[in-house]
């Protein structure tokens, strides 16, 4: 795969009525791989703003790491079989997340890279949602928005 990709990142929201919520962003950015582990690194204008957050994700078959710079601030670490905290800070204040990872699944091949998380979500200690995410990378020759 190229160092210039288009990224898909779908995530899907189950909460206590089972009731399903999706949401997915498209972006273009950057891929390499290093020291066994992959990076993607996009900006993502915020929604109803003119303002940009900057997002690195690093992740391999065990763990993914979101890092979001901007506006909002976050550190979210996916760990298969663990949960982890952190703060999640935006222009409105902080909340304190809970991430507790069931599952991670990579695929890897030559223009396609696929990451699915199953997770848990807490907001402020409170279950909130079943979640799944699905990350796609391809190579921009092979790709169009």
């Amino acid at each position: 795969m190229n160092k210039d990709v288009l990224i898909s990142i779908k995530g899907m929201h189950f909460d206590t009525a089972n009731m399903a919520d999706d949401v997915e962003v498209i972006q273009r950015g950057q891929y390499y791989k290093r020291g066994g582990n992959h990076y993607l690194i996009y900006d993502e204008p915020l929604e109803g703003s003119e303002l940009v957050n900057h997002n690195i994700l690093k992740f391999n078959d065990m763990s993914l790491s979101v890092t979001k710079k901007g506006p909002v601030t976050a550190s979210m670490l996916f760990e298969e079989s663990s949960k982890n905290l952190t703060n999640y800070s935006t222009p409105f204040g902080s909340i304190v997340v809970g991430l507790d990872t069931r599952n991670i699944a990579l695929s890897d091949t030559d223009d396609v890279l696929k990451l699915d998380v199953n997770y848990s979500l807490d907001i402020n200690y409170e279950f909130l949602a079943d979640c799944n995410i699905s990350i796609e990378a391809r190579s921009s020759d092979s790709a169009s928005i």
